[in-house]
């Protein structure tokens, strides 16, 4: 008696292995902060085809102490972002921290230190009255820190009088002075980023923040306490407002009563372009720091090659929307960018 032949199973072909290194390399391309250093590093590198002496020492000492204040209001608008929300109150914080303390530095009663240490916290105040509306009432960001802002510039009007104010020269020495040849405002922003960027990747303060932004149901699920997070995240915004309002009037020495409105709109465009979701939860602040980086070099790119401010904001404008579209889309999909180092199917691979 004969048994009829079993008929063989088709086997599936293995799949090939990627090597380690070109694994490793997929994931670092993945981050956020790899895409906006890469878009820093094409960015300095094309600067000196369009304007020549865009990058010398002098045009990047002129450059950095501003793109630390960018950076410093970008990493408050960060934490806002993260928690699903958006700071619109970041010019008149950044007005009023400048004014305080161009206007009570001098004076004799108050004292430069006090007028720092008043313009920072007495600023901190208005944005955690945001987020507390905000995070208690369920009310949109939008209209709360626009509201916000609001309030703030009448504080302006009030305390100013309509007219602006000289800082202490001793300000002015500081902001503009220089730490083993870096400007120290760009050491102060460096320092509050690794701190912040620690603080929320490291810690699990950070962890449980990143969590409530992603999914305040689940935050609530779990027992944390999102309400305090939220308001947070506004209390920290208007904190860095207010002091890179200060860094402001050391380097205007004389600013002006709208001199915060330049800066609403560069740090959403910092965050968005270091990779953050405007969705809210997980950040990169290492890359926020990066995309205000490369908004202050191409503005002053921008400056170089026109003279025409319409002109400026259009150019401006157009490559910023780029980059951000550049950037959503690889963050939605960081599969185009490891496709680009894996081997085609059927194709050996190399070790």
């Amino acid at each position: 008696m004969t048994t009829a032949p079993s008929s063989a199973v088709p086997v599936a072909a293995p799949r090939p292995r990627i090597p380690d290194n070109v694994a490793r390399l997929s994931q670092v391309l993945a981050w956020p902060a790899t895409r906006a250093f890469l878009a820093l590093a094409v960015l300095l590198a094309i600067s000196p085809l369009v304007a020549s002496g865009s990058i010398s020492s002098t045009a990047l000492y002129s450059m950095l102490p501003f793109a630390a204040i960018t950076t410093l209001v970008a990493v408050g608008q960060t934490l806002v972002i993260q928690q699903g929300g958006l700071d619109l109150s970041v010019p008149g914080a950044v007005t009023l921290g400048a004014l305080i303390v161009a206007k009570f530095g001098n004076d004799q009663s108050w004292g430069l230190p006090v007028a720092v240490v008043v313009a920072i916290l007495g600023t901190s105040l208005f944005g955690l009255l945001s987020g507390v509306v905000v995070t208690a009432f369920r009310l949109p960001p939008l209209v709360v820190t626009i509201a916000t802002n609001a309030l703030l510039i009448g504080v302006v009007q009030v305390v100013s009088g309509g007219f602006g104010a000289q800082a202490d020269p001793r300000l002015s020495d500081f902001a503009l002075g220089r730490f083993l040849g870096v400007p120290v405002l760009v050491w102060i922003a460096a320092a509050v980023v690794i701190a912040a960027q620690v603080l929320l990747k490291l810690s699990r303060t950070g962890r449980r923040f990143e969590l409530v932004g992603e999914s305040r149901r689940a935050a609530d699920v779990l027992g944390l306490l999102s309400l305090g997070y939220g308001v947070a995240a506004y209390w920290f915004s208007a904190l860095a407002a207010g002091a890179a309002g200060v860094m402001l009037a050391g380097l205007l020495r004389s600013p002006t009563l709208t001199a915060g409105d330049s800066y609403l709109l560069p740090s959403i465009a910092a965050v968005v372009l270091g990779g953050t979701a405007l969705t809210g939860g997980r950040g990169s602040l290492v890359g926020t720091a990066l995309g205000a980086v490369f908004l202050a070099q191409l503005a002053q790119l921008v400056q170089t090659f026109t003279s025409l401010t319409a002109v400026q904001n259009v150019v401006t404008a157009l490559i910023i929307g780029v980059g951000i579209v550049l950037q959503l889309r690889l963050g939605q999909s960081p599969a185009r960018l490891i496709a680009l180092f894996r081997p085609r199917r059927g194709e050996p691979v190399r070790t």
